[in-house]
């Protein structure tokens, strides 16, 4: 009962920093206003992270975590390496508008220096590799070279992961928004087989 206890203090200081970290930026984030977001006493906060940069550290892991396996999720839905890309953006376009983890984890990775936290990294390293492969494959057209590609992707998701683009409809008219500009960029990139794609990414449990 007392660890069930202690991981459910855990999660809700996590998800208190999470939403701090979020809005604030590492330097503007308050430990006792997480405290107090999270109903728990600074004693308890610290008995769990002893120190801010362990608190957000551990927010950081939290929303690689999801991002890990959204990338993973992504990757398995479709044999063409295009449609691989299209997924991968949706996925994390969804993630940066529904999990504050993630959103810090973003943040964390633009305002800090910490060794080994590079939010982006973790998706824009699975684009490379398979904007790669889609070039290799005669996939693309030959106005779109592999790291134009990948250019265009950070294009896309900088209005999810800027807070100097921010977004102004419900998750779903964003990422609805997101298909039709894969909509127009087809047109320009994809060089075989783009009537198989699908802008708006292929839904769950059903591969293509």
């Amino acid at each position: 009962m007392a660890q069930t206890r202690a991981a459910l203090t855990r999660n809700r200081v996590l998800h208190a920093a999470a939403m701090e970290l979020a809005r604030y930026g590492y330097a503007g984030t308050s430990l006792a206003r997480i405290a107090a977001q999270a109903g728990v006493t600074q004693g308890a906060l610290t008995f769990h992270f002893p120190t801010k940069p362990e608190l957000a550290r551990g927010v950081y892991e939290e929303g690689a975590t999801a991002t890990r396996t959204a990338v993973d999720r992504a990757l398995g839905r479709s044999r063409l390496p295009l449609q691989n890309i299209i997924d991968l953006t949706h996925e994390v376009a969804r993630l940066l508008r529904t999990d504050t983890t993630v959103q810090a984890a973003s943040r964390l990775s633009r305002e800090t220096a910490w060794a080994g936290c590079c939010w982006h990294r973790l998706w824009l390293g699975e684009v490379e590799r398979l904007a790669d492969r889609a070039h290799g494959r005669g996939e693309l057209t030959e106005s779109c070279p592999a790291g134009l590609l990948c250019s265009l992707v950070v294009c896309m998701l900088a209005r999810f992961d800027s807070p100097a683009v921010p977004t102004t409809g419900t998750v779903r008219e964003d990422l609805e928004a997101l298909a039709q500009l894969w909509c127009l960029a087809l047109g320009a990139v994809a060089a075989s087989r783009s009537g198989e794609l699908l802008p708006g990414g292929v839904p769950d449990g059903d591969p293509a």
